[in-house]
């Protein structure tokens, strides 16, 4: 005779483990507005089962000032027709820890279909609210790359059109010199914007050099001080043996004037700022671990509660009044700095201030300062360039600008107009081409292809913004010379002259 099977039972203990690793808890509301909870409930909300009185205002007392309104309903169910609750609210640890819950409620009804009570669970879902919003910055931040990208692509090329018409200004005896000056100069600020942008979106590529931080706080000094204002002392504590680091001079001297502006906004009133640098290795000596170069901002000011320490870094949040702040300068930083191998930290009390650190990397090149480059000399060429450019405006400026520099200079805005002028030609001694092309062509398809029928081309490339479309650029052509948007005439013959030299090398 076959046994019959039996069904296996769930110990209570076990239910109550399974509870306490989901984070659930129970409870009731009598019809006397008596609140029972279970063991996991108390668990969840931080008490103890001595310092809850089962009432329902000690509910509250521990739920955020924020949401006790929205849960006030659950107070007062005479006359509801619904059958089920649903509410998230956050809940206040006597350790003042903010923990998010969500939680579902029956109602419970008497023979008549009076309702005269609730029954219901309640989860902890802080982790899931929290991996739930690192989602949402990481697909915030890749939509606004994309969209900076292909802006600063479009602006850029805007730019250089710009700068370009202005330089060739230069040149005419007719001109109003201070006033193509003041456009370059404008052009320039523009390229700046664009380059902080991608930064910040981190799809720029940094123009890493080997910088010396302490004199590039001393360099900026006196700007800084002139921000702070009348009532704000700054003071700075620079270690003189600090070391030299390995990152791009202009977003550094920029990252450091978005911190002395926050730090000022956070004062009210007269107040100190201290701006400090020294070394900091990450292990027990100089030879163990990375080493950083310590950046650090301190200031006096209001200081930040947790939550606002935790979104401080997010873009577009900012505490500020509208109009006051974007909510970008931190998030620029953060970006900047990540893009050059570091870390930034937040340090903040309330009322009692905030420091902000930028842990950058020690420079890989234990060198001192390389000597910088004299400026390149203009020389008389027979050189034969092809500008490869779908932008017509720009690629006619283009050739503005290479025949001032007596090259001689064709333009071609598609793959079939460039091979037509290559064949026409018998090849050119330079190609100069932009790294996206219109109607998804890529410009270093184009080159290679050019390359197979005439070897000796020297190509270099010219980018609007250069963010993955530096990928396509593999094997040799990854070493070729790159110039980004808007460039400078000089720039453009450095970057032209150097290329050719390191060819016929």
């Amino acid at each position: 005779m076959r046994q019959q099977r039996k069904e296996p039972k769930l110990r209570t203990g076990l239910l109550r483990e399974v509870h306490r690793v989901a984070k659930i808890g129970t409870w009731e509301v009598t019809e006397d507005e008596e609140l029972l909870w279970s063991a996991e409930t108390l668990e969840l909300f931080g008490v103890s089962p001595d310092d809850f009185t089962g009432s329902i205002d000690a509910f509250f007392d521990l739920v955020h000032p924020d949401d006790i309104e929205g849960l006030k309903r659950l107070e007062d169910f005479e006359g509801s027709q619904d059958d089920y609750f649903n509410a998230e609210y956050r809940v206040l640890h006597p350790d003042g820890n903010l923990r998010h819950m969500r939680q579902t409620a029956i109602v419970l009804r008497d023979p008549h279909g009076n309702p005269c009570g609730f029954s219901g669970m309640v989860q902890d879902v802080s982790d899931q609210i929290e991996t739930e919003a690192k989602l949402r910055q990481a697909q915030k931040m890749e939509t606004i790359g994309h969209l900076s990208g292909g802006v600063a692509h479009d602006f850029n090329n805007i730019l250089a059109a710009i700068m370009g018409a202005a330089e060739l200004l230069q040149y005419d005896k007719r001109s109003d010199r201070e006033l193509v000056e003041s456009i370059i100069a404008a052009a320039k600020r523009g390229g700046e914007l664009t380059h902080r942008l991608l930064a910040f979106a981190r799809k720029q590529p940094l123009r890493s050099t080997q910088v010396n931080v302490v004199d590039t706080i001393c360099g900026i000094a006196s700007m800084l001080d002139r921000l702070t204002g009348a009532d704000i002392r700054l003071d700075l504590d620079l270690a003189v043996d600090t070391w030299l680091i390995d990152a791009d001079p202009a977003p550094l001297e920029e990252a450091l004037v978005n911190l002395t502006v926050n730090a000022r906004d956070a004062i009210d009133g007269a107040g100190r700022i201290t701006l400090s640098c020294r070394n900091r290795s990450a292990g027990h000596n100089h030879d163990t671990g990375p080493d950083y170069v310590e950046i650090a901002l301190r200031d006096t000011g209001s200081g930040m509660t947790d939550p606002v320490m935790r979104q401080a870094r997010d873009p577009f949040f900012t505490t500020k009044p509208v109009g006051k702040g974007s909510g970008l300068g931190l998030s620029m930083v953060d970006g900047f700095v990540k893009q050059s191998g570091g870390e930034l930290r937040i340090d903040s009390i309330k009322g009692k201030g905030t420091t902000v650190s930028l842990l950058m990397p020690r420079s890989k090149t234990r060198a001192s300062f390389a000597t910088q480059t004299p400026g390149y000399v203009w020389q008389a060429t027979t050189e034969s360039v092809l500008v490869i450019e779908d932008n017509h405006e720009l690629a006619g400026l283009l050739q503005k600008q290479l025949l001032s520099l007596n090259f001689q200079a064709v333009i071609a805005t598609s793959r079939d107009e460039a091979f037509r002028a290559a064949r026409e030609n018998d090849g050119f001694d330079i190609v100069l081409c932009d790294i996206v092309l219109a109607d998804g062509d890529r410009g270093p398809s184009v080159v290679t292809d050019l390359l197979a029928l005439y070897p000796k081309i020297c190509p270099v490339f010219m980018t609007g913004f250069a963010p993955e479309t530096y990928g396509s650029l593999t094997g040799a052509l990854a070493q070729q010379a790159i110039l980004r948007k808007p460039f400078t005439l000089r720039e453009l013959a450095a970057t032209l002259h150097q290329a050719q030299s390191a060819r016929t090398a």
